[in-house]
């Protein structure tokens, strides 16, 4: 494995952990919109570029692609699916809170309206919405810290008032220790749990103690599940102009 860092779909949960080098209580925790901004800041890179491995389970159907991405700050996405050969090709678009997708076989191109937006990512259980909003959880959440233990403490993020989104709220539970996720838990408005996401495959690459696996776990429907593993990724590296425009998503 080359990673050099740790995804970018992890960057968010683990700038969280970051700023947790010693045990916090909510009193003493720093405005936190402003400290998960700085890590965020620091700790991702201007670009990347990596090679992921998605795995499906669902009851009825497994599928396995590795997907080839691109980032560029918070706002710009473009993945790629590489294989299974009859998939290469498919591809999305995210630029700021729009999004497209293309269909090679069908030379067709589809910007996602807002009603598509809770649909399934390429039949993962990851949404839409989860593609746009990821990196804005600072933006869009009020933050609480409870220290549960000395080793271990839990986060939770709640909407703010004028926050368009679709949870209720988050809770983050971050190891201490490692200063590192562990699990991430998402509810709806009722308080309902809706899926878990789990952190594991843990390294130390250039120096930096990081998860490479995340799992996520839909809450009503057992034995199914979505499992990214990051096979490379890179920063800082100069990558193609107009990458991320929708004519990028046909070559």
């Amino acid at each position: 494995m080359t990673v050099a860092h740790p995804p970018r779909l992890l960057s968010a949960l683990v700038a969280l952990g970051l700023f947790l080098g010693a045990p916090l209580s909510a009193d003493a925790l720093p405005d936190a919109k402003t400290l998960i901004r700085q890590v965020e800041t620091q700790y991702m890179s201007k670009t990347s570029h990596s090679v992921i491995r998605m795995k499906v389970v669902t009851r009825s159907w497994t599928r396995e692609m590795t997907l080839e991405t691109w980032g560029e700050g918070r706002d710009k996405m473009l993945s790629k699916i590489l294989s299974p050969k009859k998939d290469a090709g498919t591809a999305t678009l995210k630029v700021g809170d729009e999004m497209w997708n293309y269909l090679p076989k069908i030379d067709r191109l589809m910007k996602i309206p807002s009603s598509l937006m809770g649909d399934r990512w390429m039949g993962s259980h990851l949404t839409n919405d989860d593609l746009v909003k990821e990196n804005k959880i600072d933006e869009l959440y009020a933050f609480k810290v409870t220290q549960e233990t000395a080793k271990e403490a839990t986060i939770v993020a709640t909407p703010k008032p004028d926050a368009a989104v679709v949870w209720g709220k988050l809770s983050y539970r971050i190891d201490l220790t490692r200063q590192l996720p562990r699990e991430v838990r998402y509810f709806d408005e009722d308080g309902e749990l809706v899926r878990t996401i789990t952190f594991d495959q843990i390294r130390t690459i250039d120096g930096r103690t990081v998860p490479t696996r995340m799992r996520y776990v839909p809450a009503d429907e057992p034995g199914e599940y979505t499992e990214m593993v990051y096979e490379t990724i890179e920063f800082d590296r100069s990558l193609p102009q107009g990458l991320f425009s929708v004519r990028a998503l046909r070559r």
